[in-house]
């Protein structure tokens, strides 16, 4: 029986036309020729051949700014340096994080990971910073780091907590990442799989600009370095749409178009529409997967039979990523590193790596959402942030990470 992809409570109220449009495909069409990595040339001569073609004619969608303002739009030669992103633990919010744990453990006994709150966690003093963090992600340009959090310190359980306890002053709903209902995924030395003995070396793998599918903000805490590369990035999706919205405002029409079939990795539907951007209440709302776009072989390939993505699709999905290396900013990592960044207003991406057996990347992500702050919602993201945040069907699980250093998991794909 195939799995369900919204859940029992969601489900009543995503349109009909959605289950009787996904039908997979029974005989091959043709489609634009674009992969899950960056391949400038295509993306070029795509380009050229539109334009020649006169296929990029065109406005911004009604409504829709000539220009955005505000904080968000930035430009990483617009920093100087990390200092305005970076908040340095002190000697007093060690001391802080240490005492919440205690306290935890000595109230909580019997709770549950997920339910570690500001309440079972209480930071008398680093509370205060967080909430300015939580302003700078969600109001600010979108992305900080808390960084000097001495992981070695602690046991794996309780890292956790203070991952879980920390996290829960910038946005207290964690989202469930696959289908197992884990709410905390581990990013590096993993095996991942997707239903299936395809698996993802943890080395060199390549990520383009995207965003996470899905969640107001992302938090990565850094458990441990590879032995070289895995930069950082993130660009505004501000500021690449200022610039397409300036030269290719028929780009814009095309991002903004819900007719973008996501691959929901064999479950009912087979997949779905909507957009890529969005303007609703005076901002701008970005959240795509390349990888449920496009797939992402050997890993994920697409499910067969999904609708491929036309010209103009592809030259859109493209573009978002080539404007966005223009304008990123590399983020620094260190070990303990807690990285949050707005997810409907940043993409990011990450550079290949390589691990080695004593330096090898570990990351532990967490899907987050804010009751009070989060951005208004258009109909659409509201089903999947329902769908990830208020699912009743799959069993919650805190984590499904094995104890630091003990090697690989395999863990499914959301």
């Amino acid at each position: 029986m195939t799995l369900a992809y919204y859940p029992s409570n969601v489900r009543e109220r995503v349109p009909a036309k959605v289950f009787a449009k996904a039908q997979l495909l029974t005989q091959d069409t043709r489609y634009a020729d674009i992969g899950y990595e960056f391949d400038e040339k295509k993306f070029l001569e795509r380009t050229a051949a539109r334009l020649q073609a006169r296929d990029s004619r065109g406005d911004l969608p009604e409504g829709w700014p000539r220009v955005l303002h505000g904080p968000l739009v930035w430009t990483g030669s617009d920093f100087s340096d990390e200092s305005r992103f970076v908040y340095h633990l002190s000697g007093c919010d060690k001391a802080d994080i240490k005492n919440a744990l205690a306290y935890f453990k000595s109230k909580c006994l019997g709770r549950k990971g997920s339910d570690v709150d500001e309440s079972s966690f209480p930071l008398r003093s680093l509370g205060k910073t967080l909430s300015t963090i939580r302003t700078d992600v969600y109001e600010g340009v979108g992305f900080a780091t808390i960084r000097g959090l001495e992981v070695e310190e602690f046991s794996h359980d309780d890292l956790v907590t203070i991952y879980l306890g920390i996290t829960s002053y910038v946005a207290e709903k964690r989202g469930k990442q696959n289908q197992e209902g884990v709410m905390m995924t581990d990013k590096g030395k993993v095996n991942v799989i997707n239903n299936s003995d395809v698996v993802e070396s943890p080395l060199l793998t390549y990520q383009p600009f995207h965003t996470d599918l899905v969640c107001d903000t992302v938090a990565l805490l850094t458990v441990s370095c590879g032995k070289s590369g895995g930069s950082g990035f993130v660009a505004s999706a501000w500021t690449v749409y200022n610039e397409l919205a300036a030269t290719r405002p028929d780009l814009i029409r095309v991002l903004a178009e819900p007719n973008w079939p996501f691959d929901t990795h064999g479950r009912n539907p087979p997949f779905y529409e909507r957009a890529l951007l969005y303007f609703e209440d005076g901002r701008l709302l970005t959240n795509f997967s390349k990888q449920s776009l496009v797939g992402q072989k050997p890993i994920s390939p697409r499910t067969p039979g999904i609708p491929g993505l036309s010209e103009a699709q592809a030259e859109a999905l493209d573009a978002l990523h080539a404007v966005g290396r223009r304008y990123e900013f590399r983020q620094s990592m260190e070990k303990g590193d807690i990285r949050f960044f707005n997810n409907l207003a940043l993409m990011h991406r990450r550079d290949t790596y390589t691990d080695s057996p004593e330096n090898y990347r570990h990351l532990l992500r967490l899907w987050l959402h804010s009751e009070s702050v989060c951005w208004k919602l258009p109909a659409d993201l509201q089903l999947a942030w329902d769908r990830t945040f208020k699912d009743n069907d799959r069993k919650e699980r805190c984590c499904g990470s094995t104890p630091i250093g003990e090697g690989y998991r395999r863990v499914g794909v959301g």
